[in-house]
């Protein structure tokens, strides 16, 4: 006698399209989530950046104040 084949009822075949659905909505999420991860670290990068532009910036002004105030 051979093997009896089951099939996958209505339901089991429901719940399946649902998990698919959720696990390529998932790996959209992660790629999402890489890309804007990528993006916050390119602009910490640029926030330190201009954070010691400021610094030096700031700096030469207290120096050009404080040699100015002295000639007055």
């Amino acid at each position: 006698m051979g093997k009896i084949i089951k099939f996958p009822s209505r339901k089991q075949l429901k719940t399946n399209d649902i998990i698919e659905g959720i696990k390529e909505e998932i790996e959209m999420c992660e790629e999402n989530l890489k890309e804007a991860l990528e993006q916050l670290d390119y602009l910490n990068e640029e926030i330190l950046y201009l954070n010691n532009e400021y610094g030096m910036l700031l700096t030469e002004l207290t120096e050009l104040t404080k040699e100015n105030n002295e000639k007055l």
